[in-house]
């Protein structure tokens, strides 16, 4: 049950995070046109991606994951989730029309920080729960890569959480160009 309940507060998270508007009533956010994202999606190779193939096996084993992960679509993000028996999961999704300003993003402590060569915005206690961080990576001003981290439902240790979704971070934006 408890891993079922933190998938589904990961997926609705996830969900959340790519939406603009008032909280229960989901819309795109702004787009600069249709050439303009086409351009902006293959400027930053996301398009082709598939979220699952972000991490590699190895590095899902690492991470103490385990492989496979399930792919998800969840609003505008294409999305995989990682579990670990026991101690919640990761999910990393892909957002190929949305950049960091057309996102929402809520937590205890939200800080601009740096993923690999890339600007991230890292939310700890994730919307409010302790055993969550997110980071949302921005591959370009209209793309992003979530990567959101979350502990048993009655763990309070979000520096745990970080820890996990900073280094499955490091291993997926070491793969994009």
């Amino acid at each position: 049950m408890k891993r079922t309940s933190l998938a589904a507060v990961i997926g609705l998270a996830a969900l959340t995070a790519g939406c603009t508007g008032t909280a229960g009533t989901p819309q795109p956010g702004p787009t600069s046109g249709g050439t303009a994202t086409n351009t902006s999606t293959a400027a930053s190779g996301l398009g082709s991606l598939k979220p699952c193939d972000l991490l590699t096996q190895a590095e899902v084993t690492a991470l103490g994951l385990e492989f496979p992960g399930e792919a998800q679509k969840l609003g505008a993000a294409d999305t995989c989730y990682w579990k670990v028996s026991g101690n919640g999961g990761l999910s990393a999704g892909i957002r190929t029309e949305a950049g960091l300003k057309d996102l929402s993003i809520t937590g205890d402590k939200k800080s601009d920080v740096k993923v690999g060569k890339f600007d991230a915005v890292k939310a700890e206690g994730f919307e409010g729960a302790k055993n969550s961080c997110a980071l949302w990576i921005a591959v370009t001003g209209n793309s992003t890569i979530s990567v959101i981290s979350g502990l048993d439902l009655t763990s309070e240790d979000t520096a745990a959480a970080c820890d996990r979704a900073a280094k499955a971070a490091d291993d997926i934006v070491a793969k994009l160009p």
